[in-house]
């Protein structure tokens, strides 16, 4: 069981819960998001999710980075623990570019309902793939895209961009050459409300000097 902050709609703290009973009910919670990029390269990292992780059917989407719950008690700064866990990079909270609150709620399956008050970062990442190893099981690779082409992408301007990844099999970690797919985009993220086209300008703006004001 992991306990996690229940809130109103309101961010109003309520008590805590269990998060697998939290999300079948619906309860607002609050979750840790990051997007890393290399400001010097230009480029930036999905993150592709082991199978079987969820109780529904979800695809092998290029998810954002880094994204996870608070565990109850946690703070703001305490997501950078998602980061250790995900990357297995040891980042400082102060390393991040925080650029908002993002209140979504989507109903996934019928037992999982996501009512969530997600903290979204940029992670200014100098480190090449090969220098990330890539701690948790939770996550069976990355994907590192340029930043235009992944806006292109995002944008409904390319079917395709290519892609270096990092993936995880039973021998260890390989690097390979390929392509990601707009397919292989969250459909909610392009859709909904253009998440991932919004996080890409906020982070081309960020290359670009920019620090305060990253409306996304």
């Amino acid at each position: 069981m992991t306990l996690i902050d229940i809130f109103n709609d309101r961010y109003e703290h309520l008590r805590t819960e269990d998060k697998k009973e939290a999300h079948r009910r619906g309860l607002w919670h609050r979750t840790f998001s990051a997007l890393a990029l290399n400001p010097a390269q230009r480029r930036i990292l999905l993150q592709k999710k082991t199978p079987g992780r969820y109780s529904f059917d979800r695809p092998d989407y290029a998810d954002i980075t880094v994204g996870g719950h608070y565990h109850a008690g946690e703070d703001i700064p305490d997501g950078i623990r998602e980061v250790h866990e995900e990357l297995g990079l040891p980042v400082t909270y102060a390393d991040l570019h925080p650029i908002g609150l993002r209140q979504t709620a989507v109903t996934l399956a019928s037992d999982y309902v996501e009512r969530e008050f997600q903290h979204w970062h940029l992670l200014p990442l100098e480190v090449d793939l090969e220098q990330i190893p890539l701690a948790d099981a939770e996550v069976s690779g990355l994907a590192d895209i340029d930043l235009d082409e992944a806006i292109a992408l995002a944008a409904d301007d390319r079917d395709s961009v290519p892609a270096r990844y990092l993936s995880r099999s039973t021998d260890g970690l390989h690097h390979i050459e390929g392509a990601l797919t707009r397919s292989e985009l969250v459909p909610n993220y392009l859709a909904l409300d253009q998440l991932y086209l919004r996080l890409f300008v906020a982070a081309q703006r960020y290359i670009s000097g920019e620090r305060t004001h990253l409306f996304w």
